[in-house]
């Protein structure tokens, strides 16, 4: 399988929304990905900055879910279900996000995500269920099935 970082990060700014959360994809494997995230003061929830809002930590977790679907289909699947768990406060600063497929499959695949600050314990994880037979492919990314 050829796994190009480039394509898949030209792929994830081709939306205006993600385009504006800016993550930067820095590790990338046929089950996973890694990408990291300047957590800005407008991504906070209070007038003071201090924590980034939930809204965010879930699309990030979103995407890093999504975007672990890569190495078995080549492209990204439309979220059927995400579950998300905060365990802690998320400040502003480098966020690092991680993706990990679980369970490929032909109609729905199972992922799942975690995002911290740079240096600390994880902040929220999510599990989800995304439509596999909807698969997005992203131009450049080959799957090699065997064949």
């Amino acid at each position: 399988m050829s796994l190009l970082i480039d394509a898949v990060q030209k792929a994830l700014e081709s939306g205006p929304y993600n385009e504006w959360l800016a993550p930067k994809v820095t590790e990338l494997t046929n089950d996973s990905v890694t990408f990291e995230v300047e957590g800005r003061s407008e991504f906070t929830n209070s007038q003071a900055g201090e924590v980034i809002h939930g809204g965010v930590i879930s699309s990030l977790l979103d995407l890093a879910a999504c975007f672990s679907l890569v190495g078995s289909l080549g492209g990204t699947a439309p979220t059927i279900d995400l579950n998300v768990s905060f365990l802690r406060p998320l400040v502003p600063g480098k966020v690092i996000v991680t993706g990990k497929l679980i369970k490929p499959g032909r109609s729905v695949a199972f992922a799942e995500a975690s995002l911290w600050n740079e240096g600390q314990k994880v902040a929220a994880t999510a599990r989800g269920t995304f439509a596999a037979s909807a698969t997005n492919k992203i131009e450049g990314v080959v799957v090699d099935d065997g064949r």
